[in-house]
């Protein structure tokens, strides 16, 4: 399965949107490691697992990589998703 790769540009500070991303997962069940500048990720889906990692210089964009995801969901879907969440 290929890899989705993206980057997403934030306003704010990293902490805070680390602190905003780690809380979404955790309360969807899922697990995150990381900081300002590298970490990984698994969240639950209906579909099925999607897993991956992201890195940051402290700063603005995030640089995310989907290493697993369900079949059915396409990267642009996840990744449309994530820039409507982290910039909201």
């Amino acid at each position: 399965m290929p890899q989705c790769t993206f980057s997403i540009n934030f306003t704010g500070s990293a902490s805070d949107l680390i602190t905003k991303v780690e809380t979404a997962i955790d309360n969807a069940g899922g697990s995150f490691t990381g900081d300002t500048s590298s970490g990984s990720y698994s969240v639950p889906t209906p579909l099925g697992q999607i897993k991956g990692t992201y890195t940051m210089n402290n700063a603005s964009p995030i640089n995310i990589v989907i290493t697993q995801k369900p079949f059915l969901v396409s990267c642009n879907d996840i990744e449309t998703k994530l820039n409507e969440y982290i910039n909201s």
